[in-house]
């Protein structure tokens, strides 16, 4: 196997842990390559969300069907993002570009993979490669997103529930 694809952003870090699979590890100790899906945590850290510009989009389905982009959640993971925008542009740029900077630097074998809808965004991501982080700043947005409480879930129940009992069996 050369390479797992997996959901991996600042506000997903549940590969890191131990105590839940510990997959990052095991895919360094086994020599494969981590890909990334939904690295701006699927459109949360990007300038449309951080704008309040999303779901004005008629085919955007996260506000109704992703608990983290549901009304009732939007304040409060508006505020972090916020924060996270801060850290952005005290760097000079975007907060997806740093979402993918921060995950560049996380290794050589995390390659992130970020959707996206016009030719805009893609620049806007391969702008990412020219935003550096040193091991400062880089732990400075760890403490910041290892703290963070984002409010919602990143999956509807129904899908949660299936992942959850799959995981008990």
């Amino acid at each position: 196997m050369a390479a797992v694809q997996t959901e991996y952003s600042p506000f997903v870090l549940d590969i890191e842990s131990a105590s839940d699979t510990d997959l990052l590890a095991t895919c360094r100790e086994l020599g494969v390559t981590v890909v990334c899906y939904a690295p701006l945590g699927r459109g949360l850290l990007t300038t449309t969300f951080s704008s309040g510009e999303y779901g004005t989009d008629k085919g955007d389905m996260r506000p109704a069907h992703l608990p983290r982009f549901m009304e009732e959640n939007r304040a409060a993971n508006m505020k972090l993002v916020n924060q996270f925008k801060e850290l952005a542009e005290k760097k000079g740029c975007t907060t997806a570009q740093l979402s993918l900077a921060w995950l560049l630097k996380q290794g050589e074998d995390i390659i992130p993979i970020p959707g996206t809808k016009t030719i805009k965004y893609l620049e806007e991501n391969w702008g990412a490669l020219e935003v550096h982080l040193t091991d400062a700043e880089e732990l400075e947005i760890r403490k910041f997103v290892e703290s963070a409480e984002i409010a919602g879930g990143r999956a509807p129940d129904s899908v949660t529930v299936l992942i959850d009992t799959k995981e008990e069996s």
